[in-house]
């Protein structure tokens, strides 16, 4: 494996590990138990599950409880995109890389639509400014862990120029077409 290849490899796994349950925190899992409390199933000893369309949420039963959502819908895990959109910002911003007008034009439009997504699904439906405070917070909590990325720009220029193309419009476009939770996993 190429040097190159393990900086882009390094960075994918630090969008990924992330994504957490719902990068944005907007997702209220309790309440959403308790309103489906007749359709909680106990998956094993240590966690319950809820299917809420698509979407399966799993909820430990430890002291700390904590919520996991996978997205069975089989177009994309929004909060996972919202995840690797803000990733890829902070990365920009910590290594000070402008990207190209039509890459920043594309960028631009997929970070304003997942937002949409976000803001219309989930539970319950938020204020889409609430949505870009806490995008914006996510991307700025971010910027220290992409600082070492920057040796090299091109890692973050690369994964760049795989997302930010017009090739890409029809993957995104499937990801939003059917409205669900904005659960982050599976990420990538």
């Amino acid at each position: 494996m190429s040097m190159m290849t393990k900086y882009v490899a390094a960075f994918v796994m630090l969008l990924a590990a992330r994504a957490g349950a719902d990068p944005l925190g907007l997702i209220d899992y309790e309440q959403l138990f308790a309103e489906n409390a007749d359709a909680v199933e106990a998956a094993d000893a240590d966690r319950d599950l809820l299917q809420v369309g698509d979407i399966v949420i799993l909820r430990g039963n430890e002291d700390d409880v904590t919520f996991m959502g996978l997205d069975q819908s089989g177009h994309g895990a929004v909060g996972c995109f919202v995840s690797v959109l803000a990733s890829l910002e902070s990365a920009l911003l910590a290594c000070e890389v402008t990207l190209p007008a039509e890459q920043q034009a594309i960028s631009d439009d997929y970070r304003a639509r997942a937002l949409a997504f976000y803001a219309e699904n989930a539970f319950p439906p938020a204020d889409p400014a609430e949505v870009m405070r806490r995008y914006d917070a996510l991307v700025a909590s971010e910027i220290d862990l992409a600082r070492p990325f920057c040796s090299d720009p091109s890692v973050v220029t690369d994964f760049s120029d795989r997302l930010f193309v017009a090739d890409t419009n029809d993957e995104i476009d499937g990801m939003m077409s059917i409205p669900r939770l904005p659960v982050a996993n599976p990420c990538l």
